[in-house]
């Protein structure tokens, strides 16, 4: 919300400073490398973009300096941008360490920019009304919402997106019924004669 932003801003940026980069083997290492080259110069170039288009990097927006042998990996330093809703980045999936940020008002223009994507996967909502929790929770086009955390996933609770985020789901009940398939089996208990062609009324459901 804009009342808090400022200072919500201050703290993550702070928080996206202090991350570890390193070994993804060490346990220390808060952060690793990105899956590939190709997956490198594609976030790099989509902040770039962004940058262009106005964004303001507040933490990040390029290759940190790795020691050897992680000077050869492919890593990409922790990014905090602020954005608009009309820069490309807000509606597209980075794939990276990036988060974008934009303010808002209200509670219905936070559901309309959280909604503002093709993409729906999963979403939080941080609030200590619980009332409002689910009447966000509701209105979001996400196939997961957490409350009050963030990417915590249970083996019973389905895991799958809406929009062009996928179809399907993995886990629990959900997940069980993609692996089979539906058979209907139609029976006609009436003796009666019945003729498709002769019945005028006919009716096909």
């Amino acid at each position: 919300h804009k009342d808090i932003y400022a200072k919500f801003m201050e703290l993550l940026v702070a928080k996206v400073t202090q991350i570890r980069l390193g070994d993804p083997f060490d346990v220390d290492t808060q952060m690793g490398p990105v899956i590939s080259g190709a997956s490198k110069r594609r976030i790099a170039d989509m902040v770039e973009t962004a940058r262009q288009q106005g964004a303001v990097v507040l933490a990040g927006g390029g290759l940190p300096t790795m020691p050897a042998p992680f000077d050869k990996g492919h890593y990409y330093s922790p990014t905090v941008l602020e954005v608009t809703p009309s820069m490309s980045i807000w509606r597209d999936e980075v794939f990276g360490p990036v988060v974008v940020a934009v303010s808002f008002d209200s509670e219905e223009e936070a559901v309309r920019l959280s909604n503002d994507s093709p993409f729906g996967l999963a979403a939080a909502v941080w609030t200590k009304d619980v009332m409002r929790a689910h009447r966000v929770a509701d209105k979001l086009d996400v196939g997961i919402v957490w409350i009050n955390d963030h990417h915590r996933n249970d083996p019973s609770s389905p895991w799958g997106g809406m929009k062009d985020s996928g179809i399907g789901r993995e886990n629990g009940y959900s997940a069980f019924m993609e692996y089979t398939q539906a058979k209907s089996v139609i029976v006609r208990t009436d003796n009666s004669p019945f003729d498709w062609f002769e019945q005028k009324d006919a009716r096909y459901g």
